[in-house]
């Protein structure tokens, strides 16, 4: 199970991820320091979609260097949300076209937060700690 702990303010919020501490940004707020919350969300998704394909490349045997990902997320209102994802992806090494897209398509089955993102959370339960 992931957990994170966040502190909001006036002026700062920050999460406690493990050991450490990342800090956001918010209007709301009135903060300025770290990023907005929307950009870790992309964030997630490179890293997530990164891992598990180094991951597939190393069961395979597939000579892997690098991976880039660029991404850029639609913010939208009414709700406000991020509407569309855009993923630009490099495999950089030794590798064909076929391993590129056969790399690109476990990518996009096997990466929890992709999949979270495309077929949304089931439940998300908000409660007031005593």
């Amino acid at each position: 199970m992931a957990r994170v702990e966040l502190t909001a303010q006036r002026g700062k919020i920050e999460a406690r991820i493990g050991e450490d501490t990342v800090l956001f940004k918010s209007s709301g707020a009135e903060s300025e320091v770290g990023h907005w919350p929307t950009e870790y969300i992309l964030a997630a998704l490179g890293s997530c979609f990164s891992g598990t394909v180094f991951s597939y490349a190393r069961t395979k045997g597939l000579p892997l260097e690098k991976v880039m990902v660029a991404l850029e997320g639609e913010v939208v209102s009414g709700p406000s949300r991020i509407a569309s994802i855009t993923m630009e992806v490099e495999f950089l090494g030794n590798l064909t076209r076929a391993e590129k897209e056969q790399l690109l398509a476990v990518g996009e089955r096997a990466c929890t937060v992709m999949n979270t993102l495309k077929r949304g959370v089931e439940t998300i339960t908000t409660r007031l700690r005593d």
